[in-house]
C-alpha cells in the first residue's frame, strides 16, 4: 500500500472511530489501525498490487453496530417516566403507539371513536404525550388540537370550545381556543394511560 492510499485508509479509520462512544474511540482506532497494517503486510498480490482483505468487513460490522445503536429507543423524560409508572403503562405499550424518528414523534396507532367530542379529547391527550416526549412536559396546545382534529375528521367548529369545557377535569387549567398550552391533570394522565393501553391492544 503506497503512502497516499495509507493516508486515506487512516482517515477512514479515524472517521469510523469517531462514530463510537468517546471512551472506546482510542482503542477502536488502534485496533483498526493494527488490522489495516497487518492486512497490508500479509495481503496477497494480484497483478503486482496488494489486495487489502478483511478491512471492509470490519467497517461493515462497525456500521451495523452503529445502526443498531441508532435504532434503540431514546431515554424518556422524567415526567413521562413518572406518568408511565403512575398509570401502569409499559414502555412496550408506549412504543407500540408512538415512535420517534429524527426527534419527531409519530403515532403508529390512532384513535377512532364514533363521537367527534371523544375524538377531540383523545387527540388532545395524545398531543400532550407528544409534547411530553419532546419537551418533558405533558401539555396540550388547543390550536394544535384544532389542526389535527381537522386533519383526522374530529373537528366540530360549533362545539370545539364546548367540548374542551366538558373535558375540563383532564387539564390543570381550561383549554380555550387560541389559548395557552395546558398540562394534564391527574385525571388527564389516567385517561391518557387508559387510551394508550387501548391503542396498544391491552385490556383496561
Amino acid at each position: 500500500m503506497d503512502y497516499g492510499q495509507l493516508k486515506e485508509e487512516i482517515k477512514t479509520i479515524a472517521d469510523i472511530a469517531s462514530s463510537v462512544p468517546e471512551r472506546f474511540r482510542d482503542k477502536c482506532f488502534e485496533a483498526l489501525l493494527q488490522h489495516l497494517l497487518a492486512d497490508d503486510v500479509s495481503a496477497p498480490a494480484v497483478n503486482g498490487q496488494p489486495v487489502d482483505k478483511g478491512f471492509a468487513p470490519v467497517e461493515k460490522n462497525l456500521t451495523e453496530k452503529k445502526a443498531r445503536q441508532g435504532s434503540q429507543k431514546p431515554k424518556l423524560p422524567a415526567q413521562v417516566r413518572v406518568f408511565l409508572q403512575k398509570t401502569g403503562v409499559t414502555e412496550q405499550q408506549l412504543w407500540t403507539v408512538v415512535t420517534i424518528e429524527d426527534d419527531e414523534v409519530h403515532f403508529l396507532k390512532e384513535p377512532s371513536p364514533k363521537k367527534i367530542a371523544q375524538g377531540q379529547l383523545e387527540w388532545a391527550l395524545l398531543l400532550a404525550l407528544k409534547t411530553g416526549l419532546t419537551t418533558g412536559t405533558l401539555a396540550t396546545d388547543p390550536e394544535e388540537v384544532r389542526s389535527i382534529c381537522q386533519d383526522k375528521g374530529f373537528y366540530d367548529i360549533a362545539n370545539f370550545t364546548r367540548n374542551f369545557r366538558n373535558a375540563a377535569k383532564y387539564f390543570k387549567a381550561g383549554l380555550v381556543s387560541q389559548g395557552d398550552p395546558q398540562t394534564l391533570s391527574s385525571d388527564g394522565q389516567n385517561e391518557l394511560g387508559a387510551l394508550l393501553k387501548r391503542l396498544a391492544g391491552a385490556e383496561v
